[in-house]
Formats: C-alpha cells, sequence, structure tokens
C-alpha cells in the first residue's frame, strides 16, 4: 500500500513538472553599461584620433543595451540554462580643443554572444526571484572619421564579456512576466524587459 502511494505521489509530481513550461524566451534593454563599453572603446583602437594634440572628445551618445535571451528550464525547478545576444552603441563627437569645431566622430557597435545559467530562489506561478551569470565573447566594431582628411578608419576586435545579475524579480502571469534586474556586464547595471514562457 505504501509503494503504491509511493508511485501515485511519484507520478502527480512528473505531471506537475511536465505542466511548467519548459522555454522561455525574452527581450530586454539595459542602463549603465558605459562603465565596460566606454572603458573598452577608450583602451582599445582608439583610433585615427589618438595621440593627436589639440583635439578632444565629447558629446557622447549612448544607445544602451538590447537583450535577446533563451533559457531552457531543467526538470530541478529552480535551474535553467540558455544564451544571450547583446547590442549596444556608443559614439562621440571629435573636436578643436577650447570649444572648436567638429573634426570628425567615432562609433563603436558592441555585439555579445554568452551561455547563461539562472537560478530561482523562489519560483512561483505569477512570481519569480533569481540570479544570472553569463559569460561569452563580445564583437567589437569600430569606426573613426576625420572630415578634415576625408578619412574613415574601420576596425574590429573580439574580447571577452560577462553579464551577472545579482538579482532580478519577474511578475505575471505563468506564460508571460515582466522583469527588472540589477547587476553589472554587458546586458547593463539595471535592465527590464519582458519573457514569454512555453
Amino acid at each position: 500500500m505504501m509503494m503504491l502511494a509511493a508511485l501515485l505521489m511519484t507520478a502527480t509530481n512528473v505531471n506537475a513538472q511536465s505542466d511548467e513550461p519548459k522555454h522561455e524566451l525574452g527581450v530586454s534593454y539595459g542602463l549603465g553599461v558605459s562603465l565596460i563599453g566606454d572603458g573598452i572603446g577608450t583602451a582599445i583602437g582608439n583610433g585615427l584620433f589618438d595621440g593627436i594634440t589639440g583635439h578632444e572628445w565629447k558629446d557622447n551618445k549612448q544607445f544602451g543595451t538590447l537583450g535577446i535571451e533563451y533559457f531552457y528550464h531543467l526538470n530541478n525547478p529552480r535551474l535553467a540554462v540558455g544564451g544571450i545576444l547583446t547590442f549596444a552603441q556608443y559614439g562621440e563627437d571629435v573636436v578643436k580643443k577650447n570649444g572648436g569645431a567638429v573634426v570628425g566622430t567615432r562609433t563603436r557597435n558592441y555585439y555579445s554572444v554568452m551561455p547563461a545559467f539562472k537560478y530561482y530562489w523562489v519560483n512561483k506561478k505569477k512570481f519569480g526571484l533569481y540570479s544570472k551569470a553569463a559569460a561569452g565573447m563580445m564583437f567589437l566594431n569600430y569606426k573613426d572619421k576625420d572630415k578634415e582628411l576625408n578619412k574613415t578608419l574601420t576596425d574590429n576586435d573580439v574580447l571577452f564579456m560577462f553579464q551577472v545579475s545579482l538579482i532580478g524579480a519577474e511578475i505575471g502571469s505563468q506564460n508571460l512576466r515582466g522583469f527588472a534586474e540589477l547587476g553589472g556586464g554587458e546586458q547593463g547595471i539595471v535592465m527590464f524587459g519582458v519573457r514569454a514562457k512555453f
């Protein structure tokens, strides 16, 4: 009798797990990535204007980070594995010192591909509380344009990139949730978005 009860409970648990969505697809927008992007953009291939006296960089323009992520939820309801794709852009004007004319522009495009995993501290049907970590490669494309010389320099590089979200919260239905995360990395220090589970 005890064995029959145990088998029934196991079957019920398996059925309950199979009812939970296994796949998750989300989109996000992140802020604060400039702490990484600016440093990389300055340190790597600064380009045509570096070392030329009489110039400075002003009016930086940041797009923020767009992210697309996919996770597969394992049989362990607290753990999910997947990957993240991101795009970010940074640009600025090159001007003559002391308020002079714009003599060029600098643009950096950042594309990242990162395997990731997520651990749920709380995983309910309408609410989740989790931490997330990812690490992978960033593909950096940069373009420096000198208007005085009518010359453009372009180049590419590949770098290590990461994302660590110390805390994330999602709320909504079982299949559609809004979320927000706080952490650091290429997705941003603060990010928010929406995800579908199916």
